[in-house]
Formats: structure tokens, C-alpha cells, sequence
């Protein structure tokens, strides 16, 4: 669990890279293309700030992020994926698990590929994926 001190630093290697300038340059980039396409700037600052919630203060494990980078290719691809879970499931840690820990981790996997799914596409919208 991150303490105070650790977002303060955080916050000051933000500051200290230029995030905050970049991100309000492209944020004015997204809200001119919205206004001219007829979308509500409301929109697209809440979109933001959900994404910006998340980069910030949600503290994705390692394990966590390369499961979002393959859900990102398997979203990527044209081609139609009947089975996600499967592809993203890890047969070597099923194959040591009894029946029950099986449908706890199939359970916990389908959850976070669903929430990861929804991160994808809102990212991918606001052209805001970003890389660790």
C-alpha cells in the first residue's frame, strides 16, 4: 500500500517530466476534435479524469499489467475471439490447482478481463494508452 510519501514523490517526478503539460495539450487536442465533431466537452473531461484516476492512484500489479498488455493485443486484432479467458488463463498455475481454486481463478479472470477491457476501449478513445 503506497503511503503519502510515496505519491508525493510521485507527484514530483510528474511534475518534474513534464506530464502534467503534455497531458493538458493533448486533453485541448481531444476537447477541439469533440467540439468540432459535435461532442460535449463534459464528455470528454470526464473520460479524462476516469483515465487519469486510474494512471494515478489505482496500483496495478506487475502480473496485472502484462495481463492488460495481452488483452490489449487480443483486442487489437481484427480477427473475432471466441474464448478470451482461455487465451489469457495460465495453464501452468491451473494445472497445479484443484477443481474449486480452478473456478475461483476463472472467476477472478473473466472480472479483471472484463474491467480491463472497458480501460482498453476508453483509452483507446481518448488515444491516451498509455505504456509502463
Amino acid at each position: 500500500m503506497a503511503t503519502l510519501k510515496d505519491y508525493a514523490k510521485k507527484a514530483k517526478a510528474r511534475m518534474k517530466s513534464g506530464f502534467w503539460e503534455e497531458i493538458n495539450k493533448k486533453r485541448q487536442l481531444d476537447i477541439d476534435s469533440a467540439e468540432s465533431a459535435g461532442k460535449s466537452k463534459d464528455i470528454v473531461l470526464k473520460e479524462y479524469r476516469e483515465v487519469l484516476t486510474r494512471q494515478l492512484f489505482v496500483q496495478d500489479s506487475e502480473e496485472d499489467e502484462l495481463l492488460y498488455k495481452k488483452v490489449c493485443e487480443l483486442l487489437s486484432e481484427e480477427a473475432v475471439i471466441l474464448n478470451p479467458i482461455g487465451l489469457l488463463a495460465d495453464k501452468e498455475k491451473m494445472s497445479r490447482m484443484d477443481e474449486g481454486a480452478k473456478q475461483q481463478y476463472i472467476l477472478e479472470l473473466s472480472n479483471k478481463f472484463k474491467e480491463m477491457k472497458e480501460r482498453f476501449y476508453q483509452e483507446s478513445r481518448l488515444s491516451l494508452v498509455y505504456k509502463k
